[in-house]
């Protein structure tokens, strides 16, 4: 997309921060200066191309939310908006780019958190847990930041939903009003329930945290039960929330037919990760109490069979995509299985090296946590680079290859009409004299040229 987003205030002669008044005066100035009806073309033989520029600039930047989208995207950006395409695609982009902010600030935090965590464990400084804690306390301030703006923020109702249901019901004044404010008190309380479950989420996470820290600094300060109180409340919050889920959509008419075996699937899909967390969390916290003295690795065997879930999950896909008689449909449907077999080799490596490092190292290796996290940090580093730059990079260069094509085809929108006249000071639409007047003076003007 073009990015030049100061073209048109140096049409105008004003700088990027001039404010409305501002920008009003010196069209008017500007206006008067190059109007066809005020100059000698002798004079200033460019005064037509010129008025245009100046009249285009001040309808853009006039007008807030034109002016918002041209200081953000350019002009390109401001013709795209007027159609629904251009402003599904700019509000992509604009959330594409929120999202990738939003990731590598959570990358960033995330390596600034492994680093202190493994200087501190490798006793290379004397840090407190709550200081090597610095980036996550950050991280929760942000996530509660968000849910308070999102809570505070006024809630608006969608004028096509409206219309939709006023053509379907009463279409009276006092009807209307009624449906729209009930709708506005649902939408309300809505609002108030999904704040308050996550900022209740947020909460218990940060008392688990605090605990953590708690007992990293002093272990024989608190008990491994209490540590986890917070996390097993957050997760029995989780499962009953899971569980109302799959009971009302099971008991809906679209499985009144289905076979048991089938739901049970359902079922299995929806329980099966929070039951593997429940057990990891179970045994972490009777192994730091040493009520169980076996090795960290078998500490770690709920994280080996979400691998080995996985793994069958793949190779029973590739077996059914083997039976498939469409020759076309079978071929895509297995290369798209290898692809994911792939990946989830190269994860599974990844993500199970730490493992096995880092349960060495809690069963007393001599190791260096800076070591263990060795691929922590290589994985982090590369989403960092793809987040913070190169998907970034990659949507620029997809815009500016889509204005290219445009430009190509010859996409020009006019602004505004260049037939304007003053009127005390100021443009306003031309009288039809004016206009057969300055019609009969660019009708001269390209006979004598």
């Amino acid at each position: 997309m073009d990015r030049n987003t100061v073209h048109l205030y140096e049409a105008l002669e004003v700088p990027k921060t001039a404010t409305q008044d501002e920008i009003k005066k010196a069209y008017r100035r500007l206006a008067l200066r190059y109007h066809p009806d005020k100059v000698n073309p002798a004079e200033v033989p460019d005064h037509e191309t010129k008025f245009r520029e100046i009249a285009a600039a001040y309808e853009v930047l006039s007008d807030p939310k034109k002016r918002q989208v041209y200081d953000k995207y350019g002009m390109m950006g401001v013709q795209m908006a007027g159609t629904d395409i251009g402003a599904q695609l700019i509000e992509i982009e604009s959330f594409l780019c929120t999202i990738f902010v939003a990731l590598s600030v959570l990358l960033a935090l995330a390596i600034i958190f492994f680093s202190f965590l493994a200087v501190r464990l490798d006793n290379k400084v004397n840090w407190n847990y709550y200081v090597v804690f610095i980036p996550v306390w950050i991280l929760d301030f942000i996530l509660l930041a968000m849910v308070v703006i999102q809570a505070t923020q006024p809630v608006n109702i969608d004028e096509e939903d409206d219309q939709e249901e006023n053509e379907d019901g009463d279409t009276t004044p006092m009807a209307q009003e009624e449906r729209k404010a009930n709708k506005l008190k649902g939408l309300k309380r809505q609002r108030i329930m999904g704040s308050g479950i996550a900022l209740i989420i947020i909460l218990l996470v940060i008392a688990f945290q605090v605990l953590i820290v708690k007992k990293a600094n002093d272990p024989s300060s608190i008990s491994g039960p209490a540590v986890f109180t917070p996390y097993f409340i957050l997760e029995a919050i989780l499962v009953i929330y899971a569980i109302i889920k799959l009971t009302v959509r099971l008991r809906s008419e679209a499985y009144a037919d289905v076979p048991l075996k089938k739901k049970l699937i359902v079922v299995f899909e929806g329980l099966w990760w929070k039951v593997i967390r429940l057990a990891l969390a179970i045994l972490i916290m009777y192994r730091i109490d040493d009520r169980i003295t076996c090795s960290w690795g078998v500490v770690f065997i709920p994280l080996y069979l979400v691998g080995l879930k996985y793994l069958i999950q793949i190779i029973a896909s590739y077996r059914s995509y083997s039976k498939m008689d469409n020759p076309e449909m079978k071929q895509q449907g297995q290369a798209l299985s290898i692809v994911l077999g792939v990946v989830f080799v190269v994860v599974g490596s990844i993500s199970y090296v730490l493992i096995g490092l880092l349960a060495a190292k809690l069963d007393g290796h001599s190791y260096s946590i800076a070591r263990v996290l060795v691929p922590v940090f290589v994985t982090l580093g590369i989403l960092l680079c793809c987040s913070g730059c190169c998907l970034p990079c990659l949507l620029l260069g997809n815009a500016d290859m889509d204005d290219e094509m445009m430009e190509r085809e010859g996409a020009e929108v006019r602004m505004v009409s260049p037939n304007l006249r003053i009127e005390n000071g100021s443009a306003a639409p031309p009288s039809p004299s004016s206009s057969r007047r300055f019609g009969r003076r660019s009708a001269n003007a390209s006979s004598q040229s």
